[in-house]
């Protein structure tokens, strides 16, 4: 079933490459970050679970937050896989995190 959910953003090449979104109770972050080695962007989002204390900065789009903020790391999950809007900057279909956060114990 898709679940086209709104999200915020930074960095983009090709896809998000940090996108902050809320889904089931959870603020999650998804992280796909430049690797040196293989001079190419990772090929999967690393999913964490953000505090609800930095929604406000990121509504705000200040993500000052990112490096002053304990993240809990959920899993991860392959970037394609994530299906966007069109655009790839406004909605993704968060069906694709529901196994991660179920298997991370969070209720609906």
């Amino acid at each position: 079933m898709t679940r086209m959910v709104p999200f915020k953003y930074v960095g983009f090449f090709d896809v998000p490459r940090y996108i902050v979104l809320s889904y089931r109770g959870q603020l999650l972050l998804l992280r796909s970050e430049f690797d040196e080695e293989l001079d190419d962007y990772e090929a999967n989002y690393s999913v964490f679970i953000l505090p609800e204390s930095v929604w406000d900065s990121v509504q705000e789009g200040n993500w000052e937050f990112y490096d002053k903020t304990a993240m809990t790391g959920i899993g991860r999950i392959p970037v394609s896989a994530i299906l966007f809007d069109e655009s790839k900057r406004a909605e993704l279909d968060a069906s694709c995190l529901d196994d991660l956060i179920t298997r991370f114990g969070a209720d609906d």
